[in-house]
């Protein structure tokens, strides 16, 4: 027993040097160290940037039609396809014209009898008048003819009158579409009664589409010029979509009123949107130029990231060794170029944008590229 614990133990010793000698050839292997990581710098300089507020904004149809029925009669068919992009004055439905066209027949011939009557009306107006003149006709004679003239006047009015009424109510057997958009879905079938007031379809003018959005009384740039625009005087706006498109508007409407309930007024902008890219209801940001900032230093969002405390925000900044330490920022307004740093840093300073997400404090950084823009950053939050 006792020669097998000394070989147990004469073997742990020996697994326990190796292990050791193990170590120190792998400390002692130059090649084993890790090189200092490769970063992408931007070096500060000072510029003059327009200023962007952005808000959360919501997609709204320029222009919403109920599509009714302005006649009674059968529904004979519907000229559109459900969907599909129509243009102002297009056939959508068609409603069995027979008993309008019937009705305009009758008003006609009541317009022809008018006027013969009005004709006759006349001629015994001229032979009266005459007859008064010469004094073989009494006042009243002519009285009566001159009555008799002014009604068969009115006869024609009335018939005509009626025939425009009817003719309206022919025209009405053709529904069309009184703007362009996208016609929806039919709510009535072919072959079924409609009656006057009966909702037919819908049409939605999305080009050009309303972006509406709100913006507190106590919001910053809530005096700015763009977010007071309205008719004569608009402001400039972009609406950036999902795949990074950007929509170019102009704001031209702001309620004068402030709701009570969320101390917000109300704004809209117009954008064109020719491919129908934005859909009515759809949630965007909405960005606008709200101010002008000279002698700014602007740095990419991205090469930001979150500070010790909520809230916080820091960058890393890199001395002349090379070497990164982290720097609390305090960060102001968005511009086109990136965010404006209000205090940490300034003029000549080298911040990392590319890489930062391997950092730690003290550490030495390979330098890239120096002057990094925005879209060489890392992304990290």
């Amino acid at each position: 027993m006792g020669t097998a614990s000394s070989s147990i133990r004469s073997m742990i010793l020996l697994g326990l040097a190796a292990i050791v000698l193990i170590a120190n050839g792998a400390q002692a292997d130059p090649g084993s160290q890790m090189p200092p990581p490769k970063v992408g710098v931007l070096t500060l300089q000072t510029e003059n940037v327009d200023v962007l507020a952005s808000y959360p904004g919501r997609a709204v149809a320029n222009r919403e039609v109920e599509i009714r029925a302005q006649v009674s009669g059968i529904l004979l068919s519907r000229e559109y396809v459900e969907g599909d992009q129509v243009e102002a004055g297009q056939a959508l439905f068609r409603i069995d014209p027979r008993i309008y066209e019937a009705k305009v027949n009758q008003a006609k011939a009541d317009l022809h009898n008018a006027n013969a009557l009005l004709a006759r009306a006349q001629r015994d107006w001229q032979r009266i008048a005459s007859l008064y003149e010469r004094n073989v006709a009494s006042e009243k004679d002519r009285d009566d003819a001159k009555s008799a003239l002014e009604v068969a006047k009115a006869g024609v009015e009335v018939a005509n009158a009626q025939l425009e009424t009817v003719s309206i109510d022919l025209d009405y057997t053709e529904v069309r579409a009184p703007i362009g958009g996208v016609v929806g879905l039919r709510q009535v079938s072919e072959g079924n009664l409609i009656r006057t007031g009966d909702l037919l379809t819908t049409i939605t003018e999305v080009d050009p589409i309303q972006v509406q959005f709100t913006f507190s009384v106590s919001d910053p740039f809530a005096h700015s010029p763009a977010l007071r625009a309205g008719p004569g005087s608009t402001a400039p706006a972009t609406v950036e979509l999902a795949d990074g498109e950007i929509l170019v508007g102009e704001i031209n409407f702001h309620d004068v009123r402030i709701d009570p309930a969320t101390d917000t007024i109300r704004a809209r902008a117009l954008f064109d949107n020719p491919d129908h890219r934005l859909s009515p209801n759809a949630f965007v940001r909405i960005r606008i130029n709200v101010d002008h900032r000279d002698n700014a230093i602007v740095i990419p969002e991205p090469a930001t990231a979150s500070g010790p405390e909520p809230g916080s925000r820091i960058v890393w900044v890199v001395d002349d060794a090379n070497q990164v330490a982290q720097r609390l920022v305090q960060l102001g307004p968005l511009t086109e170029k990136g965010v404006i740093v209000e205090e940490g840093l300034k003029a000549g300073e080298r911040i990392v944008v590319r890489g930062i997400v391997k950092l730690r404090e003290g550490m030495t950084v390979n330098i890239g590229s120096d002057d990094g823009a925005a879209n060489e950053t890392d992304g990290q939050s």
